[in-house]
């Protein structure tokens, strides 16, 4: 039997490939969690702002209001009065009915970006 054969393992570059590939992984992954984690937040605050008691009796100002000021408390920057025409408040007879939608972009290496796009809708 040869020692090529009896021989296992890998090559330094398959290693360094390997390596690239979960730091590449790893670098994505952390670019994309807090984009995440804002959309999880925006999802709280409207099932929250939703479910207030008498909120078909509110307007359409004093659910916003009430969107805007958990957003900021919670530091969502994805939403905001600056990009308020990202909020859609609907009210029909006993419905209430908030959508957000929204892109964030982030960058991820040089000129290349990460773009994440939500469409949410929640009903009362």
């Amino acid at each position: 039997m040869s020692l090529r054969k009896r021989q296992r393992g890998l090559s330094f570059l398959s290693l360094m490939a390997i390596v690239g590939i979960l730091g590449f992984s790893a670098v994505v992954g952390l670019k994309l969690f807090p984009i995440y984690m804002d959309s999880w937040k925006i999802d709280g605050i409207m099932k929250a702002v939703i479910s207030q008691p008498g909120i078909n009796e509110q307007s359409r100002k004093e659910i916003f209001d009430a969107m805007m000021k958990r957003l900021d408390i919670d530091a969502v920057d994805a939403v905001n009065y600056r990009n308020s025409d990202a909020m859609t408040i609907t009210k029909r007879k006993n419905n209430v009915t908030i959508s957000i939608f929204y892109r964030v972009e982030t960058p991820l290496i040089g000129n290349l970006s990460l773009v994440a796009e939500f469409d949410k809708i929640v009903s009362s």
